[in-house]
Formats: C-alpha cells, sequence, structure tokens
C-alpha cells in the first residue's frame, strides 16, 4: 500500500469515530432524559467529546473525509453547548445546592 492510501484510511476512521462518537452521546441524552435517569453529564463525557471533536479537527485535513469531519465536530459542538446550556438553566434555578 502507498502511504498516501493509508494516510487516507486513517482519516477516513478518524472522521466516522467523530460521527459516531457524537451520535452515541445524543443517544445517550435522550435516553437519560426520557428515562429520568441523571448521569450522562460527567467529566468523562466531557472527555470524550474533545476526543471527538479532536477527531474531527484531524479528519478535515483530507479532501475525502472533510464532510465526516464536519459532521463529527457539528455534533460535538451541539452537545458541549447543550451541556453548557443545561448548567446555565439548573443553575439559574437552583443556584445554591
Amino acid at each position: 500500500m502507498e502511504l498516501g492510501t493509508i494516510k487516507n484510511t486513517v482519516l477516513h476512521i478518524c472522521g466516522w469515530l467523530s460521527v459516531v462518537m457524537g451520535l452515541i452521546f445524543l443517544a445517550d441524552i435522550n435516553l437519560s432524559l426520557l428515562s429520568g435517569y441523571d448521569g450522562a453529564l460527567s467529566n468523562i463525557f466531557s472527555s470524550w467529546i474533545m476526543l471527538s471533536v479532536v477527531l474531527g479537527v484531524i479528519s478535515t485535513f483530507n479532501k475525502k473525509s472533510r464532510s465526516l469531519g464536519l459532521w463529527g465536530l457539528g455534533l460535538s459542538i451541539y452537545l458541549g453547548l447543550f451541556m453548557a446550556v443545561i448548567f446555565i438553566l439548573g443553575w439559574t434555578i437552583v443556584p445554591f445546592p
């Protein structure tokens, strides 16, 4: 195999990982909100979102995997904004624990 083919494959896999991780976390948040189980917003969750952002940025360097990278970045940014909005709204309801 050529080095270019391996690079394209790795960048394509990074893009798919970013998208799949974003979809899994989005499904996890939806299931936790529907079931009343709280626990999706934790430090591990935010570190996985950051990993998804990094993988999305890496996959945008290649023209063939750019759309996957942008989808992964979009999902990750949406999840980050969702976490921030939920925290701010929760903080306005009960400001002091």
